[in-house]
């Protein structure tokens, strides 16, 4: 398995009115990450569309034990570290210039051809761009959204241009600053969020009109856990589940 690192410099529009990053921003250096680990491979998303091929990521598993401050300088490294199927599993670690880790993420990603829009076989070439030996690996024990959604609170977004990425999709950032949005004020203010998963079901499109819902918080020691659903307004379909994970400041 062959490990690529990037570092970031934290900018101050990537910051939060404290001054450290928010926790979308940290996604983005990471699937940033990613992409430059592909292209350095050879398996990059240009090569990989001349011949119809794609990754389309379906679940973040994130822990987050501090924020990285404006100006601070971090490292992302990232590594695949599983393939099976049509599936494949990488891995991430942010960690500081004293190399204490700060954060940790598992994904789950679907290989696909993009014209037919169907997950296909990962190409044999492509476990030794990322040094895969053996298929099969042992799944990754992702939370299970298998639960009854009781709505608490709920706000509604139009799908903007802004929203779109090089994918021609709404970038997979943009579902978790929709959750974000319906956090309480009162838990925003005194809490952190330390750990969050996210299961995208269904594609959003541009204009689509978006309801994102969250259900009542439970408490369990000093934490908030919440659940949270988003959803195109015309259709019963779920297009993404949430979980997030509050802790006291």
């Amino acid at each position: 398995m062959r490990k690529y690192i990037k570092e970031f410099t934290v900018p101050y529009y990537d910051s939060d009115k404290n001054g450290t990053a928010y926790p979308a921003s940290l996604l983005a250096y990471m699937e940033e990450t990613s992409s430059f680990h592909s292209d350095d491979l050879g398996v990059g998303v240009d090569e990989l569309r001349k011949k119809n091929y794609g990754w389309m990521l379906n679940r973040w598993n994130v822990s987050l034990h501090r924020y990285p401050k404006v100006r601070e300088k971090i490292f992302v490294e990232t590594l695949a570290t599983g393939f099976d199927k049509f599936y494949a599993t990488r891995e991430f670690v942010i960690y500081d210039t004293d190399k204490s880790i700060i954060g940790q993420a598992t994904t789950l990603w679907i290989f696909l051809d993009i014209v037919k829009k169907r997950p296909i076989r990962i190409p044999k070439e492509f476990y030794k761009a990322y040094n895969i030996v053996d298929e099969n690996q042992p799944p990754y024990d992702f939370y299970n959204f298998n639960f009854e959604f009781a709505t608490e609170t709920s706000i509604d977004f139009h799908v903007r241009k802004t929203d779109i990425d090089y994918n021609n999709h709404v970038n997979n950032v943009k579902y978790l600053n929709w959750m974000l949005e319906v956090i309480p004020d009162e838990v925003d203010n005194d809490y952190y969020l330390t750990e969050f998963d996210i299961q995208y079901k269904k594609e959003i499109k541009l204009g689509d009109l978006i309801e994102s819902s969250i259900s009542e918080g439970m408490t369990r020691d000093d934490k908030r856990i919440y659940l949270h659903k988003i959803n195109t307004i015309d259709s019963n379909d779920v297009n993404t589940y949430g979980r997030t994970v509050w802790k006291k400041r």
